[in-house]
């Protein structure tokens, strides 16, 4: 199907436009009308949010969008926000667009609709934005089957992950026509103000506070309840939110860390998490920085109601001494003045790991601490670990995200960006050519007289004239000649 046989099918749309004209109470309307009209007008920053959806947005490819959407055969109450389409030489792309502003959820029921009508038009994609959260686009907040989306890709996107998209690529300057970087600031302008509804904050659910409760009462967390479901779904959630903040706060896109058979298995990501919860009573994730010596580690623990933030050094193998093995990381600290920080140096196999605070590892009397007498083994790597007590608001809906934003960039600007990962030595050249010379060159006492012939020299009736003029002076400075 073409982009004219899309259009025919089409029972109304309308071209999105920038200043769409409509009333005031239709917000998301308005949103989403803006949003892709400047998704035609700016094809690098559609690439930039698209092609995390599948999107093949190449230089010679043509953007159209519409918005209001519905379809020949279907049924006319179902009419999603938006509808993209991108034109390549292989054919067209085509995705249904939903969103929702302020705290409205996008619904299981609503998501349904628009994927059998993406399946019945033979569409790619359906895609959803809110001020919800997703780990990654393809983990949508709602978890339906596989074989409902079976056909059709799902994908999820906050108005402040595509916010930061569009900051990160303003300020790359990668954008350099001018009425292009004009209209990213204005929808930028636009998607920050309190009053569009999509720059709402992010909370918690309560079934976050829930689950804290009935640890402090002593009850263990069910795999099955769906408060844990909801809890792990907000840990995703905040994790996201935070790694958006910190591209912001960095200037460079960071990310959730999603191990790889969690990638493609969303739901095998939501029971492991669940699973983790039950035996430790705590949240573990990753963040990914780009060039940063270390993922950034945050572990919200509810039981103990604290926030521990950490990074791993690997340490260095070329070194004979635990100490000057341990020193790598502590010399990139002396300047620290961070509180609380603990160093943790971890041992090959089953070894307990040896920690100090920080002050104290600084110190060269304390630092021995650190050490392994019994072992004549290096350390293999060092945990730079912060704990933050956050008693009561670990259990806060809207301040826990606040809070975790806070300290994860005072943890960054403290201790991550001043950090650098160990690299190998680069190998020394080996002695080899002197050994090579001293195997096949002459002897120093042997005469060797060098003839035109060895020289590469012409040996004609003339040139060996010639050459008989000059042989004292070859013969004499023969060595001389050879030894350099």
């Amino acid at each position: 199907m073409n982009s004219e046989e899309i259009k025919k099918n089409m029972l109304k749309g309308s071209p999105a436009r920038l200043f769409p004209v409509l009333p005031e109470s239709k917000k998301e309307e308005r949103a989403t009308s803006m949003l892709l009209s400047v998704f035609t007008m700016v094809p690098d920053f559609a690439r930039a949010v698209l092609e995390e959806a599948g999107a093949p947005i190449g230089k010679l490819s043509k953007i159209s969008c519409y918005t209001e959407v519905s379809f020949k055969g279907m049924n006319a109450n179902s009419r999603p926000d938006g509808l993209i389409i991108v034109e390549n030489s292989k054919g067209p792309w085509v995705a249904l667009v939903e969103s929702k502003i302020g705290s409205s959820e996008i619904t299981e029921e609503q998501i349904t609709s628009y994927i059998d009508i993406a399946k019945a038009q033979g569409f790619d994609a359906v895609i959803t934005i809110s001020n919800q959260f997703a780990g990654d686009p393809s983990h949508h907040p709602l978890a339906l089957s596989k074989s409902k989306k079976k056909g059709v890709g799902l994908f999820h996107f906050s108005w402040l992950a595509i916010a930061s998209k569009a900051l990160l690529l303003r300020n790359s300057k990668s954008v350099d026509d001018v009425e292009q970087a004009f209209l990213m600031s204005e929808l930028l302008r636009y998607m920050q103000s309190d009053k569009t509804g999509m720059a709402d904050r992010f909370t918690m659910s309560k079934a976050w506070k829930t689950i804290f409760e009935e640890i402090h009462q002593g009850h263990a967390v069910q795999k099955a309840s769906r408060e844990a479901r909801e809890a792990s779904s907000d840990w995703f959630q905040l994790l996201r939110f935070i790694s958006i903040k910190l591209s912001l706060a960095v200037g460079e896109a960071c990310s959730t860390h999603i191990v790889k058979k969690h990638m493609n298995e969303a739901n095998i990501r939501l029971q492991d998490t669940i699973c983790g919860l039950h035996k430790t009573q705590s949240f573990t994730g990753e963040l990914k920085i780009p060039n940063a010596a270390s993922r950034l580690r945050m572990t919200a623990s509810m039981a103990r109601k604290t926030l521990d933030l950490s990074v791993r050094i690997d340490t260095p193998r070329d070194v004979k001494q635990q100490r000057a093995s341990i020193n790598f990381v502590l010399k990139q600290l002396k300047d620290c003045e961070a509180q609380g920080v603990e160093i943790v140096v971890n041992w090959p196999g089953t070894t307990p790991s040896t920690k100090l605070l920080l002050d104290k590892a600084l110190d060269d009397d304390h630092r021995k601490e650190l050490l392994r007498p019994d072992l004549s083994a290096l350390p293999t790597s060092v945990d730079i670990v912060k704990v933050i007590d956050l008693g009561a608001k670990m259990k806060t809906s809207k301040h826990l995200p606040d809070v975790a934003e806070l300290e994860v960039e005072r943890f960054y600007e403290e201790i991550v960006q001043n950090l650098r990962r160990w690299v190998p030595r680069a190998p020394k050249l080996k002695n080899s050519a002197h050994v090579l010379e001293e195997d096949v060159a002459p002897a120093a006492e042997e005469e060797f007289t060098p003839t035109p012939a060895i020289l590469g020299l012409k040996t004609g009736a003339s040139e060996r004239a010639s050459y008989a003029a000059l042989g004292p002076f070859l013969a004499n400075g023969s060595n001389h000649y050879f030894s350099n």
